[in-house]
């Protein structure tokens, strides 16, 4: 826990641009800026983000500034100078690398059938049951409430030119919402109220939503394998890694040259 609090600290102080003035930036400290480059950088999943994820990304910016306005304020003092931390620092970089190194190693040489994932699916069947209501949708989001309308209007008509008018103009995004987990305009329209297709527009902090709603299941029910079929196969890898972790290690360590001289330690205490 403490490694990944550390972690997310060296994020948030390492990406930012001093001196030199971004022609974009998305928040600034002084002459420390955050670019979009480098909050994307921070966001590692943003590929898979939830619809709560805009409210996250400014919770991200929010924690930068504020943790960019402790560092300056600790720098004055000469934190940025204690030994402790620049070799705290090293140290976990150096664990970074090797444990980038060692999954590249072992992923490179790890394969994943098809039967095994099949197998692994009806043998663990239990561990993919829905534990909350959930709902497969579309969603689209902007600014403008008009805009709003009128995309939900051409959703509403059914008139294939139209809407693949709209296909080509804006990014439709299709994800599993989870009852609970999204900002609670969607969460509330979706799932406490009475069943339909499309919604909208919903509005919320940020703007506007329309949401069509694909397929629904409900607490209990057992994803299919298709829908769970990439999270098999990094369950299935990870397994793998670690059943040759210490074979590839031990092999490593036999191809190396190196020495240990216990008997150096044996007065440490007294001569450091």
């Amino acid at each position: 826990m403490k490694k990944n609090i550390f972690f997310v600290a060296l994020l948030l102080f390492s990406f930012c641009n001093r001196e030199v003035k971004p022609v974009n930036y998305i928040a600034r400290v002084n002459s420390a800026y955050l670019t979009k480059s480098n909050l994307l950088r921070m966001l590692p999943d943003i590929d898979n983000t939830k619809f709560a994820d805009e409210d996250f990304v400014k919770s991200v910016i929010s924690s930068w500034v504020k943790n960019e306005i402790i560092f300056q304020h600790a720098e004055k003092y000469h934190f940025d100078r204690d030994e402790s931390i620049a070799y705290k620092v090293q140290n976990y970089k150096k664990e970074l690398i090797i444990d980038s190194y060692i999954h590249y190693l072992l992923q490179s040489n790890i394969s994943v059938s098809e039967n095994e994932i099949r197998d692994y699916y009806f043998k663990n069947r239990k561990s993919f049951k829905r534990n909350v209501d959930e709902a497969k949708v579309s969603h689209i989001f902007v600014d403008d409430f008009d805009e709003a309308n009128r995309i939900n209007k051409i959703l509403r008509s059914r008139n294939h030119k139209e809407t693949d008018r709209l296909f080509l103009k804006y990014s439709f995004e299709k994800k599993i919402i989870r009852k609970g987990e999204s900002i609670k305009e969607i969460d509330k329209t979706i799932f406490n109220t009475t069943p339909r297709n499309l919604f909208g527009p919903i509005p919320s902090d940020y703007g506007y939503h329309i949401i069509e709603v694909l397929s629904r299941s409900s607490a209990g029910t057992i994803r299919p394998i298709d829908e769970v079929r990439d999270e098999i196969l990094q369950r299935i890898t990870q397994i793998k890694i670690q059943e040759n972790y210490n074979v590839l290690v031990d092999s490593l360590v036999r191809s190396s040259n190196f020495e240990i001289k216990y008997e150096n330690i044996l007065d440490w205490n007294r001569n450091p």
